[in-house]
């Protein structure tokens, strides 16, 4: 309910909150908001006495995927991300989140709906075409994506409540204007440079004997080192093998028809306005009298819309004449729905009072919703009825897989009585594989004494609501390490680019002492190096070498210096020094920039620490 605001701005930070949620539930559905509203599917995580469901980590995860792609450009490539390690950062993503929600609620913060309406009505998204907000456009975009208000408005204060406890940290940083001054000195510099790159590669004459590949292979064994690793096999269920092959008769399709008419029947859409009081700045009693005055001139033939415009207290919808749109139902108050669905087209309720204040509710329309023709939900119902018999045959048949994988030696038996498919992967360690081996349920019951250690089958393992698998290890490897003929070309090639390296070195250390006589480009010249120079380079230049750029920042004018780069050598050598003026704009620039920069370091500490206290198990 948007009551008694002033239409002003929030914060950016919180108009992107508002954004993000909308963004979220646009990006993922309906499903994605069933899974965060009722934890669909078992656990992947507690803190403390909270859970994180799978189903709100496959959205977690889904979303950075698209974040991390949209980073690669338009050519980005799926196949060459590795989910698992985004999965591992969604996953401590929402226990971070979690945890910072729980210490910012012990600790006393708190969110009103007052500021809730603030954001609300802050929002572009949920303004109409006059740029003010409009109550219609507000409804139809939760009901695009499924959501109800009150969802809506849990999520939205959740993230400001987080928002509060990081804010105060960031709001307690500060810096001193002479340590700004010095960072900007720095920062803004400029100098001319110019170096020699050296390549390693380009080194002749060096070799590698088998018999220093054989030291270098005794003396590094723990970079060789294979953990412990299993081969499975599994037979897997999935409801969806199911949907195919399932059949629908017409008479069941009739029947679910007629149900959805019986369900439907006398449904109506109510399109509502109202007149709201607030009732902190007087007594209900008085809140009530008024608008019993209001109510008999409105029954004596006055516009509600003229006198909600006069009268009513809710910014968010009086210069509209009250008008609140379409209600859905559980989208307000309990008792303001009650008044409203219990009144007629034209209809004025009796005083209502709830938690926003006091109103009169008004029902401008009622629309009695026009059920879909049979051709028009056959469609719907037939995929309805298949879903239906699938997942009755998907748990029956889950059930009949788990007694017989129970009772056999091994997993053919069950495969082929139930007519499934044994299937193999490869060998994984403790870290997970690919496929079936990247569930974290089946990498734990992999590694298990029942399955790694007995050989025994595994129980019935869920990957999620519709998909299931039994489990068997075939073969397992103990920790070792790589065989000398399976890593002989790594180790020459590390040792090959070591000498190589070397070589370049001694290469440098006698340009460098060259240069001392005269200067990098003479010394260069004399030995047939190619000298590359630089004017007015930048601590963030692109143009030249990374490695190059932070070496000339770090060294004195006119000395040679060198930096190694991979297999590349460079010698550098400063010729030029330039230092900007600093106006009080900078200065303030520079200020805002640090504070920023030093807050969001505290605020990853605080994350961090509130983790850190809480019991967190992941699953």
């Amino acid at each position: 309910m948007l009551q008694n605001i002033r239409d002003k701005s929030s914060s950016w930070v919180v108009k992107v909150i508002v954004g993000f949620i909308i963004l979220t539930f646009a990006m993922f559905g309906l499903d994605a908001i069933v899974g965060a509203f009722t934890g669909g599917g078992d656990e992947v995580a507690t803190v403390n006495d909270s859970k994180i469901s799978r189903y709100e980590l496959e959205i977690s995860t889904q979303r950075q995927v698209r974040q991390v792609l949209s980073q690669m450009g338009p050519d980005a490539d799926p196949s060459e991300l590795n989910e698992n390690l985004i999965r591992q950062r969604a996953l401590q993503t929402l226990v971070n989140r979690e945890a910072a929600l729980q210490a910012a609620e012990e600790g006393g913060l708190t969110v009103s709906e007052l500021q809730i309406d603030r954001l609300i009505l802050a929002t572009p998204e949920f303004r109409g075409p006059d740029g003010q907000f409009s109550a219609d456009q507000f409804q139809v975009m939760l009901r695009n994506v499924g959501l109800a208000p009150r969802q809506f408005r849990e999520e939205l204060r959740k993230d400001v409540l987080i928002n509060q406890l990081q804010g105060g940290v960031s709001l307690s940083e500060f810096m001193p204007e002479k340590y700004i001054r010095q960072v900007i000195a720095l920062d803004s510099q400029t100098r001319d440079l110019r170096y020699i790159a050296l390549k390693a590669d380009q080194q002749k004459g060096v070799s590698v004997s088998e018999a220093e590949i054989e030291t270098y292979y005794q003396n590094n064994q723990s970079s060789f080192a294979l953990p412990e690793r299993v081969k499975l096999n599994y037979i897997r269920i999935s409801q969806d093998d199911f949907m195919s092959d399932t059949e629908v008769s017409e008479e069941a399709l009739q029947s679910a028809y007629a149900s959805y008419q019986q369900r439907n029947a006398g449904q109506a859409s109510y399109y509502a306005s109202h007149i709201l009081l607030d009732t902190d700045s007087r007594s209900e009693d008085e809140a009530v009298a008024e608008l019993e005055k209001i109510k008999a001139r409105v029954e004596q033939g006055e516009s509600f819309a003229a006198l909600a415009k006069e009268f009513s207290e809710d910014v968010g919808s009086s210069a509209d004449g009250g008008k609140l749109g379409l209600v859905e139902p559980d989208s307000f108050d309990a008792d303001f729905e009650n008044a409203l669905f219990a009144l007629e087209e034209g209809g004025v309720s009796e005083p209502v009072i709830t938690e926003f204040g006091a109103h009169l509710v008004y029902l401008d329309k009622k629309e009695t919703v026009k059920q879909a023709s049979y051709e028009e939900m056959q469609p719907v119902l037939l995929a309805d009825l298949k879903a239906k018999k699938a997942a009755d045959k998907y748990l029956l048949m889950t059930e009949e897989l788990a007694n017989a994988s129970f009772a056999s030696q091994d997993l053919q038996e069950p495969a082929s009585e139930l007519n499934l498919t044994v299937e193999s992967t490869d060998f994984f360690s403790v870290q997970g594989g690919e496929g079936v081996a990247s569930h974290p349920a089946v990498v734990r019951a992999a590694f298990s004494d029942l399955v790694k250690e007995e050989g025994s089958n595994s129980d019935l393992i869920e990957l999620d609501d519709h998909n299931a698998v039994v489990i068997r290890a075939v073969d397992v490897k103990a920790p070792s390490i790589r065989p000398l003929v399976d890593v002989s070309e790594q180790i020459r090639q590390t040792l090959m680019i070591e000498k190589q390296v070397a070589a370049v070195e001694k290469v440098a250390a006698e340009l460098i002492e060259k240069s001392e006589a005269s200067d990098l480009a003479e010394a260069a010249t004399a030995s047939n190096y190619a000298v590359t120079s630089a004017e007015a380079v930048s601590r963030v230049s692109q143009e030249i070498p990374r490695a190059v750029v932070q070496q000339a920042f770090a060294q004195p004018e006119g000395r040679v210096e060198k930096v190694v780069a991979g297999d590349t050598v460079y010698l550098v050598q400063v010729t030029g020094i330039e230092q900007p003026e600093m106006s009080e704009e900078i200065v303030a620039f520079y200020q805002q920039a640090i504070q920023l920069s030093q807050a969001r370091n505290t605020t990853q500490q605080l994350r961090a620490a509130i983790t850190g206290k809480a019991e967190v198990t992941y699953l």
